[in-house]
């Protein structure tokens, strides 16, 4: 028998969120191996605000590593629990990354018309501030 603290699945949860979102601008792919594994968790567990948040931090990561059809997929998953959960910052920034996969495959007309619903937010211009993961691809 170990006395050893053992974390929750909860307290898991969070530490993979809170490292992946830490790791998202330098280390993409470790972030994305981070996501994935609390995307499962918080499946499982039911926790919808975890869900959105893996599924949106596995997106940026396969935004940034180029595969943007695998990012429309899971960052559309996001925007829709996110819609689930009225977060609109979530949405906006689901909206914006969608957008930036169809530009990179050469969509404008799609890209065009994500970026327009992404818009539509009145507090756009605060959530872009707060977007770290988006000033990657403003410099690259």
């Amino acid at each position: 028998m170990t006395d050893a603290y053992q974390p929750t699945e909860r307290e898991n949860l969070q530490q993979l969120l809170a490292v992946a979102w830490f790791k998202l601008e330098q280390q993409p792919l470790e972030a994305a191996v981070l996501a994935r594994r609390a995307e499962h968790l918080a499946r499982r567990s039911g926790n919808n605000r975890a869900w959105a948040q893996s599924l949106f931090i596995w997106g940026v990561c396969s935004l940034y590593g180029g595969d943007n059809h695998e990012a429309i997929v899971l960052l559309s998953r996001a925007l829709a629990v996110y819609r689930f959960l009225d977060d609109e910052q979530g949405q906006w920034s689901c909206l914006k990354a969608i957008a930036l996969a169809w530009g990179y495959l050469g969509d404008a007309v799609q890209a065009l018309e994500t970026h327009s619903q992404a818009n539509t937010f009145k507090r756009q211009a605060e959530f872009a501030g707060k977007a770290r993961w988006l000033r990657w691809f403003a410099t690259n």
